[in-house]
Order: structure tokens, then sequence, then C-alpha cells
């Protein structure tokens, strides 16, 4: 049996792997931060137009659902929202906070998966958009893994219902954990 790899997920390395450019500054870092994610932008189709949002989000072969996520809420400038979704994919990273440490541990899944459950929010932290999105995933032999999804590449296809709000709702560093947690106070 081969075990998963596992690599200490530092904050400052969550933030790289949801897709923030923590680091990133001057016009370089703003025009490729502007580009990321523009391949696995999926298509996209507004179910509901009212108070908040409704939209149906389809990614195909090969996206990186993260990215895409990303992506989709930069162009369309989301401040809040939630989403759930289900599909299937061909690789997965997914992580475990270890409250020891204080880091997520990354577990790679390789191969085929169903996607049974794909549930998360949006919110802002640091004036961009940041998911907080969690999985599960269903194998060949009916066992399933799950946890903090940090990156998934689409086979054939992830289907995301994407509810998205009017209100800005954003994150804080909480002291604790050192980890950015929703702040319902503030907007």
């Amino acid at each position: 049996m081969a075990f998963p790899e596992m690599i200490p997920m530092t904050r400052r390395c969550f933030f790289a792997s949801a897709g923030l450019a923590v680091a990133a500054t001057g016009a370089a870092g703003a025009e490729e931060k502007r580009s990321a994610g523009a391949d696995d932008l999926p298509k996209a189709a507004l179910l509901s137009d009212g108070e908040s949002k409704t939209y149906l989000l389809e990614f195909h072969t090969g996206q990186e659902v993260m990215k895409g996520l990303l992506a989709f809420a930069r162009k369309h400038r989301l401040v809040a929202g939630q989403l759930t979704g289900i599909g299937a994919i061909s690789d997965a990273v997914i992580g475990y906070f270890d409250p020891e440490t204080k880091t997520y541990l990354r577990n790679r899944e390789k191969g085929q998966a169903e996607v049974l459950s794909l549930t998360g929010n949006l919110a802002r932290y640091n004036g961009e958009q940041f998911f907080h999105v969690h999985v599960a995933l269903g194998r060949r032999d009916g066992s399933a893994r799950g946890g903090h999804l940090f990156e998934a590449t689409v086979r054939p296809t992830v289907e995301v219902l994407l509810t998205a709000y009017r209100r800005t709702v954003r994150r804080k560093i909480d002291p604790e954990w050192d980890l950015p947690l929703l702040d319902p106070k503030a907007e």
C-alpha cells in the first residue's frame, strides 16, 4: 500500500495554494494575477438574478477547479457566496489541518475519483476573493477520501452551483490558529 505524499502547509503556502498572490508586487505580479486561471475558467449560466445570483458552472476535462473558481469570481467581481458541486476528477490535492502544528498536511490523490460532495464558501481576504472548499472523493473500490481542497483536475466534468451574495463577507487572521477565518462583524 502506498501512502500519500504529506507536505506541511504553512499559512503562507495556504494562501498561495488558494490562488492568492500574497507576495506579488509590481505590474508583473498584477498581470500574472489577472491571467491566472484564464484557461480554467468554466462555462457558466446565470440561473437566478434576484437578491442573490446563482450560477451553474461547468468545468471540462483538464481544467483545474480551484483556479477556475477564482478566475470566475474575479471576472464577475464576486464578494461572497456559497457553492456545492459534483463530478469526477483525475487528480487532486486535499488537505488536513493539524491543530498541533497549525499547518496543513497535503495529500495527493492520484487517479480517477468521483466528486461525491464539493462544498464551500467565498469571502474577501486582504482585498482578494478567497474560496474555502472541502471535498469528498469516491474511489473505485467504494472507499472515500476527503478534506480541504487545494487542487483538482477535472475528468470528465465537475458541475458547481455557486450562489453569490451582494454583501461582502470578510476573513481575518485568527490569532489562536493563525488562519484566515470568517469575520461576521466585518463588512
